[in-house]
Order: structure tokens, then C-alpha cells, then sequence
């Protein structure tokens, strides 16, 4: 026997409207709030590795419209000269993972991923902020006052989820991990009509240029209209526009900053961040150690996403991983009654949480890994990337640790 249950979604970012549509597709009653009133030409560029695309083609959401660009792999390159350190090309990830590893912008996912929601009778209530819970009940309460009851509580607000610290009984606020982001799109036009920045359109590899405190990651989206930019450093470095109290996202009005940040480094680096031009974000990037609590004490409430397992930028898996907790909470739910979902809540962390632990501290090896500044532990690191051992510090440039994140299947289990 098994329930259909009513579910409200907390939060209409790509995690909630995942966990939407697999939920809808074994017939649950679904509903997201979401507290912005509409959706637009939101962030920039991310990956869609194997293990979510799989996933997505089993579900029926076609990507096959959506502009997008297939990765070549992942290039190392010294910040100073430009000097290619290593290449971890993907090989064929259809036949390696099962699945494609697509470069994208994440407005284009979203819409997709929203258009598949509406198409399956997914409720959408945007303007709806969640004001306070009743996790007995349960329900959420919005900041109107409507009480909106049901059977499960799926919380996907984010790294700055206001049910975490509830579901813990304490505080629980995100770290700071002292390193900011700067996230830039230039027009793939511009990039490939300099001679020296061309190929880096024409040939799709995620190029990092690593350097003492901070990296620059760089790859091509839709197709090479885009190119999408990631300059990463420590923020006692940077001395632009600060943020002030509980910020976390800016919007930069110069890249005087990022001219003179990496003024040093090639040429390339060079022309890539005085292409910045204006209106750019800017982000403090959160992590979290591992959360013990996934799901309320009344059984009828969970994580999902960033709300969970914040993850550094580094491994560009925190899509994935909230793709993955979709799946997972969609398999336990199947053949459940409103008697024994606390137990299926509770296997869905006991699934989800190491993987995810795991990906989040690889993140953060990957955070030192990339801004040692030169001497011998670099050349070390120099050494052992083009290597594919153990000691290799980057994580895909390992067979068996990329075999284990891009081909896993999160509905492969009993």
C-alpha cells in the first residue's frame, strides 16, 4: 500500500523544483512557495555533470532545446604564464557515466526544470515567503498569515535556511570561508574575435588558472554565445565594495578591482577581467561542516539542497547534490504510508549524508589545493596533477574518484 501525500516544497530553486517533479511523477499532490513574486535571467553559468543528467533524461525533462555546451574536460594552468599544468579530459561521459557533462547557464535549467513542473501539475505559489513553521502539524506558515497544511515538509531555502538551526534544536549558521567569488559573463563574440582569447570559446574546456589566494575559472555557455567567468580570492585581498552585516551577494558597479586584483597574472586573465565591465555579482562563499539532522524530530519534515550540505564552488557539484537528494527522497517516498514515513525520511539521510559530506570537504581540499601560492608545496601539486594517483589534489583527476561521482546512479539502491 501507498499514500499519496500532500507536499509542500519550501523554496522554487533548482533543488525544490526537482524534488518537485519527482514527486509529482509518482502521483503526490506538490506545491512550492517561493518568496519572489516572479522568475528572470537569474545567475550565471554551472555544470550538469553525468549523475544529474541521467537522472533528468529518466525523468522525461529534455534538455534537448536548451542551449548548451558539451565539456572537454577540465584544463590546469598556471596563473602567471598561461602554462597548461594538466588536462583531465571527460573521455566520453555517455559511455563512461552514462550521461552527458553539460556547461549551461542556469536561468536556461531553471526554466526548463519550471516549465516541467507547470507541465505536471506542480503548484508554483511565488510571492510566499515562509514566515515560521508548524512541523507537528505539519505546515508553514507565510508571512500573510495563511497557514498552508500537509503531509510532508520538503525545506530547500538554501545556504541561509531559516529551518536548519530548528531541525538541530541549536544554531547552525554557515561558515564563512574567507574566499569570495566574482561571477562574469562575457559575450562569446567579443572572446572569439582576440586572436589569443578565441580558442577558449572554440575549444569547451573548464580552464582554472590557479595562483596564490585565488583561481580564475572560465568556460564557455549556450553553445559559446556566453562565456562565463569565476574569479575566486580571498577577500582580505580585495578591497572593493564590502559587505555589510548578513550580505552575501552584491552587485559591483567596476572591475577596477579585479584589474588591479590580477594585474600579475598572463594575458589572458588579463583581458578576461577588464572584459568584466559593470553590473557584475559578487558573493561570499559558505560552507557547512556536516549537519546531523536532516529530518524534524515530528517525522515529517526535510532538507534538501544548500539548506543541508552548502557546498564551496570548487567541486561544481552543488547542483548535482541537490539533484541527487531529489532522487532519493522521490525512491523512499515510493510504497510509504503516513505510518511509516518518519522511517523512509530517515533512510533518506542515512543515503544522502556521506556522499555529501564527502563532496563538501573535497571542496575544500580543492579550495587549498588551487590558491597555493609558489614554492614547494605547489610544485608538489604541479607534480602530482598530471598524475593519476591518490595523490593527485584535484579530484577528477583520479579514475576511481571520478568514476564515483559522475557514475553514480542515486536511484541504485534497495
Amino acid at each position: 500500500m501507498t499514500d499519496n501525500f500532500k507536499v509542500i516544497i519550501v523554496g522554487a530553486g533548482i533543488g525544490g523544483l526537482l524534488a518537485s517533479i519527482g514527486l509529482r511523477l509518482d502521483g503526490h499532490d506538490v506545491t512550492i512557495l517561493e518568496q519572489a513574486s516572479e522568475f528572470g535571467e537569474v545567475g550565471a553559468g554551472m555544470r550538469i555533470p553525468p549523475n544529474s543528467f541521467k537522472l533528468l533524461r529518466r525523468w522525461g525533462i529534455d534538455l534537448t532545446y536548451m542551449k548548451k555546451t558539451y565539456s572537454n574536460g577540465n584544463r590546469f594552468l598556471r596563473w602567471d604564464s598561461g602554462e597548461t599544468l594538466a588536462d583531465m579530459p571527460h573521455g566520453v561521459p555517455e559511455l563512461d557515466f552514462g550521461g552527458s557533462y553539460l556547461m549551461v547557464h542556469r536561468a536556461d535549467y531553471h526554466a526548463v526544470l519550471l516549465a516541467k513542473a507547470a507541465e505536471l501539475g506542480v503548484v508554483v505559489q511565488g510571492n510566499s515567503r515562509v514566515d515560521s513553521y508548524d512541523f507537528e502539524g505539519p505546515a508553514a506558515i507565510l508571512e500573510s498569515g495563511e497557514k498552508l497544511q500537509a503531509d510532508v515538509l520538503v525545506v530547500a531555502d538554501g545556504v541561509q535556511s531559516k529551518a536548519r538551526e530548528i531541525f538541530q534544536g541549536h544554531p547552525l549558521p554557515p561558515t564563512d570561508t574567507g574566499d569570495i567569488s566574482y561571477r562574469i559573463l562575457i559575450p562569446g563574440q567579443d572572446m572569439l574575435s582576440d586572436p589569443e582569447l578565441r580558442d577558449l570559446v572554440s575549444q569547451p574546456w573548464v580552464s582554472s588558472w590557479c595562483g596564490a589566494g585565488a583561481h580564475v575559472i572560465g568556460y564557455p555557455i549556450r553553445g559559446g554565445e556566453i562565456y562565463n567567468v569565476v574569479c575566486c580570492a580571498s577577500e582580505a585581498t580585495m578591497n572593493d565594495q564590502k559587505f555589510a552585516g548578513g550580505e552575501s551577494r552584491l552587485l559591483i558597479s567596476s572591475n577596477e578591482e579585479l584589474v588591479r586584483r590580477f594585474s600579475d597574472w598572463e594575458p589572458r586573465v588579463n583581458k578576461i577581467v577588464s572584459m568584466a565591465g559593470k553590473d557584475f555579482l559578487k558573493w561570499r562563499l559558505f560552507d557547512l561542516d556536516m549537519v546531523d539532522n536532516w529530518v524534524h524530530p515530528s517525522g515529517k519534515a526535510v532538507l534538501l539542497g544548500d539548506a543541508v550540505h552548502p557546498m564551496l564552488p570548487y567541486m561544481a557539484s552543488g547542483a548535482a547534490m541537490a539533484c541527487e537528494d531529489a532522487a532519493v527522497l522521490r525512491k523512499v517516498l515510493q510504497n510509504v504510508t503516513k505510518d511509516t514515513l518518519a522511517t523512509a525520511l530517515q533512510k533518506y539521510r542515512q543515503i544522502r549524508q556521506p556522499r555529501a559530506s564527502k563532496v563538501q570537504k573535497s571542496g575544500r581540499k580543492l579550495q587549498d589545493a588551487y590558491h597555493l601560492p609558489d614554492g614547494e608545496a605547489q610544485r608538489e601539486r604541479d607534480y602530482w596533477i598530471k598524475h593519476d594517483e591518490d595523490e593527485n589534489p584535484i579530484f577528477w583527476g583520479n579514475k576511481e574518484r571520478r568514476g564515483w561521482l559522475f557514475g553514480y546512479d542515486a536511484e541504485d539502491f534497495q
